[in-house]
């Protein structure tokens, strides 16, 4: 192992040199040195590695919130501790005493809400996030003013816990904090707040708002790689929308790689964007469930559970095993609702798809839920015989669409549905045209023979394709062979590179 500066370091020489670094060098960069080896010492050592964390300054603390965190999940691995509990000794780090009730008592709700979040309690997180609004705002100006450059730090990790709980004021606190950061000089949190900022008018389909959240977080002119996540799953999310679909699997790949941290349920949903198929969505499904192992959000009220939701009913709707119902779940959000209408309408149950998209389509919401809710709202009026209702709606819908550029959500009812309507509102919808075209399998193969070539383009073996495709081994060499004679291939390589020449969508594991 290897200190900061190169040299061998023992693990049990980690908790003495922190403060030693600290004196000379800052807390920053003390917290960077147990940083380099946290990957390593947190399964070989993680008693020294939570030794060399409670050595640090308590300046290291109030810039870095997360501290708390990684401290919490080190004491339950080392004594047993309840993950998400607070470590008593770190929530008073030594500070001058002039400040240290006021900026104690907000490091405490920072740290609770922090840990709520991690326990997947988006409900609980915001209502700390909630109190610690209110108590700073009491708190005497002046003490608040010696704080100044760590409250940005902490408000950003308000503002990110009622973000996850879906509460309408996380867009106002996110806009707050970015103008804090930029008055106290810290690049790093303006970035990485408008980046998060970024993400929740993306989601929403306020677009234009995305995009300028996203130039503020590149106007900052620094860079952090370790924390880009929401960056690079916001510009994906803008690229899915804008057709850009390479480009945005590209942006998907790069954050995967740096870690996606708090943002997985977001990379996960706009993967299942990219899904067109029984392949394509078997491969997101297995990331998905992968995810779901650590953060089990389905029936969680908050951002994670409903995209989560989301993105696996479209998956398994690609799959053609669509068995649970939401019915229970439509309480939780108008997203939920929505999914549920447009699984009625695919299952020909038309009046409970109209009733259930009604009241969403009413309501005075983001442009892509409400955008969704009018086109299933459509379909199912069509079905019905309401063909004024049917042309109203989808006028509506696609005039939302055409503005803010969400050409995936056309996706929301099937390809002849939208035809059929935009054939009875006289209306062009070139985007979904062009998302259709650049989606379609390739014609001559059918849907079976498309999900083949689509899985032979991964790494997945012989056994692993035909287990995805809940089919025998048999069965697989012989859908093979025809899928090969119709390409006028002889190998899995002519295959794959047949595919790739003709521009069918990879995907990737």
């Amino acid at each position: 192992m290897r200190s900061r500066t190169g040299d061998d370091m023992n693990p049990a020489d980690l908790p003495t040199a922190v403060p030693q670094i600290a004196r000379t060098d800052g807390a920053e960069a003390a917290a960077s040195l147990i940083e380099q080896h946290w990957d390593e010492l947190s399964v070989t050592a993680p008693d020294q590695l939570l030794a060399a964390l409670k050595a640090l300054p308590g300046e290291a603390f109030m810039r870095n919130p997360g501290l708390f965190m990684a401290a919490n999940h080190l004491e339950h691995i080392v004594g047993g501790g309840e993950p998400g509990q607070v470590h008593p000794a770190l929530l008073h780090p030594p500070v001058p005493n002039h400040r240290r009730s006021v900026l104690q008592r907000l490091i405490r709700y920072t740290a609770e809400s922090a840990a709520a979040r991690t326990r997947d309690d988006p409900t609980e997180a915001a209502r700390i996030a909630e109190e610690a609004l209110a108590f700073a705002a009491a708190a005497p100006l002046n003490e608040i003013e010696d704080i100044a450059t760590t409250m940005p730090h902490l408000r950003m990790q308000w503002a990110r816990s009622l973000d996850a709980a879906a509460s309408p004021r996380a867009a106002a606190e996110y806009a707050r904090v970015f103008v804090l950061a930029r008055a106290t000089e810290q690049p790093y949190v303006a970035r990485r707040v408008a980046a998060s900022a970024a993400w929740l008018h993306a989601e929403r389909g306020r677009t234009d708002m995305a995009r300028k959240w996203v130039q503020r977080a590149h106007d900052e002119g620094v860079t952090d790689s370790r924390h880009d996540a929401a960056l690079l799953v916001t510009e994906a999310l803008l690229r899915t929308d804008q057709d850009d679909l390479p480009g945005a699997l590209a942006l998907l790949d790069r954050a995967d790689e740096i870690g996606l941290g708090e943002y997985w349920a977001p990379a996960i949903w706009v993967r299942s964007l990219h899904a067109h198929n029984a392949a394509t969505a078997a491969v997101t499904e297995s990331r998905l469930e992968l995810h779901l192992q650590s953060h089990p959000v389905l029936n969680s009220a908050g951002v994670d559970g409903r995209l989560a939701r989301a993105a696996r009913v479209r998956i398994r709707l690609l799959r053609g095993r669509m068995t649970e119902g939401l019915d229970g779940l439509i309480h939780l959000s108008s997203s939920d609702r929505v999914i549920a209408a447009a699984i009625a309408q695919i299952e020909r149950r038309h009046r409970e798809a109209f009733d259930l998209s009604r009241p969403v389509t009413e309501d005075a919401l983001e442009p892509r839920l409400q955008a969704n809710a009018l086109l299933v709202h459509a379909a199912a009026a069509r079905a019905l015989g309401y063909t004024g209702t049917a042309t109203h709606a989808f006028i509506r819908a696609d005039a939302l669409l055409q503005h803010a550029g969400l050409h995936t959500s056309y996706e929301a009812i099937s390809p002849d549905e939208l035809e059929h309507l935009a054939q009875l509102a006289g209306a062009e919808t070139r985007a979904a045209t062009r998302i259709g075209s650049f989606r379609r399998d390739l014609p001559q193969l059918t849907k079976r023979e498309n999900d083949v070539l689509a899985l032979l383009t991964t790494e997945l073996t012989a056994t692993e394709i035909a287990s995805t495709l809940f089919i025998s081994g048999n069965t697989l060499k012989t859908m093979t062979r025809l899928l090969y004679k119709k390409l006028g291939v002889s190998s899995r390589a002519q295959a794959v590179d047949y595919a790739h020449q003709s521009g069918f969508p990879a995907i990737r594991r």
